[in-house]
């Protein structure tokens, strides 16, 4: 791919970027206008209001008179309700006691509700009540009809089987109390909800867009795609809350039980999985956040496990589950706090970023405990802000997927390519090692040694055999060998060339082994460094091969006290085949580089750096 191809491969994927975005937000804003559209078209008709006057008492306490806009606790105990409903016009107008003939609509936040009229037989809505079942453990509209001719007081036993989470549940059940008008009320109650609830649908499809960018990322092994995966997850149980939180849930979906259990799974996923997506961002406190993510996915385990084999109510769990939540998000916080003291510049920003939805959590338990607000509203507003940003992440990465598999073709010829010059180049490296002149001095050398010195010459024979098969051995090995083993490579050439040169010295010092390195870099340039340095002097002189690591590379070093010479000779490698191959495989296989030094009449010193992340 030539460079005007390759800038016409990025503008495409610029579009194809804008594209993506633009179809996001405009399904974005279909859905919140749609909603809008019909709330407008579906208004609740003009209808006379219901309000309850009269007293109340918890337990056997003492009657205590109902005041408009006043609370009425209802997680202390069982509530009595003692009056009359009343209607007024829909312009606000008294009309009268109310004395039956309509429906009368309730709705019910976990509550069983208990009618006591007079002589008549008691009305119950609650988990007893064979109708209902255990479906009364749910938020649901339910409705009640009775004749009371006479205005008779009408007593309303209120029993909330569970001690938090919907304290507020009586004053709205009494400010919401109204004619069930058929159709027309289901409709109205769906409406006052139906933007919450698009936009949790919305969230769970654009979820599905994150994760399969994410299979497609994961499948051509991008980098840092990973992260999308537990993003994706996040934005699909926050959707998910977000639909089934929304007001009339209960008429979209009628099934109360597993509307409750899609709401608190939906809250329990959402924080586990983003609680991984911060310790993936840790790393000084990486360990403790691992613990702290099995400890969560244990928990939900048993929170899903104990209503399967008890009669413990699944919403029952919620209460142990967010309290240990709350101990989860306090310890990542903790690690935060502690990136955030060592971290610089971005770093910091992040940190902070990532501590609002574990903030945003515990505030919505507090908030829903006292009452204050029913659903998790705070982190809602967190989530909005979290979706933006993985939408700007999912930008950067997924047009790096795209341009990955743009590039995968030409990638594969260019490597098929390359292997074949290294190849071509390996088998001349290696036969320019063994030239006919070097194979007869040293058979010269074992000649001579077989007379004077024979336990010599067989051991000039077993270096020279290990030296062979070092080279011939690495015509079938196209990947980086340990160092050890080129290292062994060196001292057998060296023991060979020791006998021809006994006054020369070598000296090795391997501070740093623990690498790799292409075959036959290190030998030679050590036949290099005697060839052209230490021949040339009237008598012995010293190459010192040293190894070594900094923060970054692992670096090898030749340094000879030889005669040296001008390193501008070298500008033109295309005469210097041996450097030329030594250098081109170094980039190749290892991303090293290999750099030279020499002063005429002190000496030369040849530098290879290989970067620890390739090694």
């Amino acid at each position: 791919m030539n460079r005007k191809e390759h800038k016409n491969c990025k503008f495409n994927i610029t579009t194809l970027q804008m594209v993506g975005v633009l179809l996001i937000l405009v399904l974005a804003v279909a859905l919140l206008w749609h909603s809008n559209a019909n709330s407008n078209q579906a208004q609740m008709p003009l209808v006379a209001k219901i309000y309850f006057d009269g007293e109340y008492r918890i337990g056997d306490g003492p009657w205590q008179e109902i005041v408009e806009g006043g609370h009425i606790p209802s997680t202390q105990g069982d509530v009595t309700l003692r009056g009359n409903f009343h209607i007024l016009a829909p312009d606000g107008e008294y009309v009268g006691p109310y004395t039956g003939d309509e429906l009368i609509a309730f709705y019910t936040d976990h509550l069983s509700l208990t009618f006591f009229i007079g002589e008549d037989e008691t009305y119950v809505i609650d988990s007893e009540n064979p109708l209902f079942g255990d479906a009364a453990c749910g938020q649901y509209w339910t409705a009640f009809s009775y004749f009371n001719e006479n205005a008779d007081p009408i007593e309303i036993l209120v029993h909330n089987p569970h001690a938090f989470g919907n304290e507020t549940a009586i004053d709205e059940m009494l400010s919401n109390v109204a004619f069930w008008t058929g159709i027309e009320f289901e409709k109205g109650v769906l409406d006052s909800g139906e933007t919450e609830r698009n936009v949790g649908v919305f969230f769970i499809i654009a979820s599905m867009l994150f994760l399969g960018s994410a299979l497609f990322s994961t499948l051509i092994h991008i980098k840092n795609s990973t992260i999308l995966w537990p993003v994706g997850i996040v934005i699909f149980f926050a959707g998910l809350y977000m639909a089934y939180s929304a007001d009339g849930v209960s008429f979209w979906k009628e099934s109360i039980v597993s509307n409750t259990i899609l709401l608190g799974s939906s809250m329990m996923f959402y924080m586990l999985f983003l609680c991984m997506i911060i310790v993936h961002f840790l790393k000084g406190t990486r360990a403790v956040g691992l613990i702290t993510i099995a400890v969560l996915g244990i928990t939900n385990m048993v929170a899903f496990a104990v209503p399967l084999f008890t009669d413990v109510l699944f919403y029952d769990t919620w209460l142990y589950w967010a309290s240990l939540q709350i101990i989860a998000n306090i310890i990542l916080f903790g690690c935060l706090t502690r990136e955030f003291i060592v971290s610089k510049g971005k770093s910091r920003w992040l940190c902070l970023g990532l501590t609002l939805p574990l903030v945003s959590f515990v505030v919505d338990v507090v908030m829903i405990n006292l009452g204050i607000w029913n659903t998790g509203s705070s982190s809602k507003a967190i989530f909005m802000l979290f979706f933006i940003v993985a939408v700007a992440m999912a930008i950067r990465v997924i047009p790096n997927s795209i341009n990955a598999l743009a590039r995968a073709k030409e990638l594969e010829t260019e490597k098929i390519k390359l292997n074949n010059q290294l190849s071509e180049s390996r088998i001349s490296t290696m036969m320019s090692q063994i030239r006919p002149h070097f194979i007869y001095n040293t058979l010269g050398s074992i000649e001579q040694l077989c007379v004077i010195d024979p336990p010599k010459a067989g051991e000039l024979v077993h270096n020279f055999s290990k030296y062979l098969r070092g080279n011939f051995r690495e015509l079938d090995n196209p990947k980086p060998i340990p160092m050890t083993q080129e290292m062994d490579h060196v001292h057998h050439y060296v023991s060979i060339e020791n006998v021809r040169f006994p006054d020369m010295t070598f000296s090795f010092e391997m501070r740093s082994s623990d690498f790799n390195i292409p075959a036959l870099t290190i030998q030679p340039i050590v036949e290099n460094a005697i060839k052209h340095g230490l021949m040339k002097l009237p008598k012995g002189g010293t190459i010192r091969v040293l190894s070594y690591e900094t923060d970054m590379d692992y670096c090898v070093t030749v340094e000879d006290d030889g005669v040296g010479f001008d390193t501008s000779l070298l500008v033109d490698e295309r005469k210097h085949v041996g450097i030329r191959n030594i250098r081109a495989r170094l980039e190749a296989m290892v991303n090293g580089v290999l750099e030279i030094e020499s002063t005429v009449g002190v000496g030369t010193k040849v530098t290879i750096k290989i970067p620890k992340e390739v090694s």
